[in-house]
């Protein structure tokens, strides 16, 4: 009886210990799935992205009560409260306007090429499976007016997958100098092929200009089944575990070195500089962009 009464009181605590949050997350207006929605427990390392059909889940200790923030483009950021069953979260679409294009594109096309890319690949960041988004603050420069659209965001991304898919982001500028709203109504998705490589997303049919204010160009991970990566021994082709798992891929990055690196991580559901995470591996998270501009 006593050992009954032990095994009892163990799965109690088992179940309150490792607490599965799982829910599917819609649009309001319309009741259809939203995909690859970004997802944060507050002020923890812990989240993930919304699959096609809108679903997520994860385990960790302690969750009931606690508090998710989930955004996604084109949606008002929400938060709710974590309950003991499954989650339905319905997401209001955003009414915020985009400005207009006032600024036709010439016949004669010119381009400039602006925070060029080179061969330096010795820092990179990835995800183990939070889902991290890393910026770099491009300013704007006089020069620009000669070729105000911006025509192609290119990085160099390192994928142990054949296809590995991940989001793109154009922002303004905050008022505190932070990362904010869309520049665009629609998500940019991108695949990076299986090795290091030169990526590139053409922007062009956006008609997308230089904000004076400058912009943030924006890297997302997407903590999908499909992405996941688990390293293997390289002799005996056996699985190196949980420990070992990346989701891919990573994108080159500067080092902690870099004087002015300009950086932003989306990280427990608020912005924050790398340049305050000293002393970390998040200061090595400010990707590097080349912007293609034309007339």
């Amino acid at each position: 009886m006593k050992q009954t009464v032990l095994l009892f009181i163990f799965q109690i605590l088992a179940g309150w210990a490792f607490a599965q949050v799982k829910g599917v997350i819609t649009d309001k207006a319309t009741n259809k799935p939203v995909a690859f929605a970004n997802i944060w427990v507050e002020n923890e390392n812990l989240g993930t992205t919304s699959s096609e059909k809108g679903e997520f889940a994860f385990t960790a200790p302690g969750l009931t009560g606690k508090t998710l923030i989930i955004s996604c483009l084109g949606y008002e950021k929400t938060r709710v409260t974590i309950p003991a069953g499954t989650l339905k979260i319905g997401l209001a679409p955003s009414a915020v306007a985009l400005k207009e294009v006032t600024v036709k594109k010439s016949a004669k096309r010119s381009k400039l090429v602006v925070n060029k890319l080179d061969g330096n690949t010795h820092y990179s960041f990835g995800s183990n499976g939070t889902p991290w988004i890393v910026a770099q603050y491009i300013p704007y420069q006089p020069s620009y007016a000669a070729t105000p659209f911006l025509d192609a965001v290119s990085l160099v991304t390192l994928s142990n997958l054949k296809n590995a898919s991940f989001k793109l982001h154009l922002l303004r500028v905050g008022k505190n100098g932070e990362p904010d709203q869309s520049l665009l109504s629609t998500p940019l998705l991108g695949l990076a092929r299986k090795g290091i490589n030169t990526t590139t997303l053409d922007v062009s049919q956006h008609d997308l200009q230089i904000p004076e204010q400058g912009l943030f160009i924006a890297f997302e991970w997407l903590i999908l089944k499909q992405n996941r990566h688990e390293a293997e021994d390289p002799e005996t082709g056996a699985k190196e575990g949980s420990a070992r798992v990346s989701y891919e891929p990573s994108i080159r990055s500067y080092g902690p070195d870099h004087k002015s690196p300009n950086g932003w991580i989306y990280h427990q559901g608020k912005w924050i500089s790398t340049n305050q995470r000293e002393g970390d591996a998040v200061t090595s998270a400010t990707p590097h962009f080349q912007l293609t501009l034309s007339n």
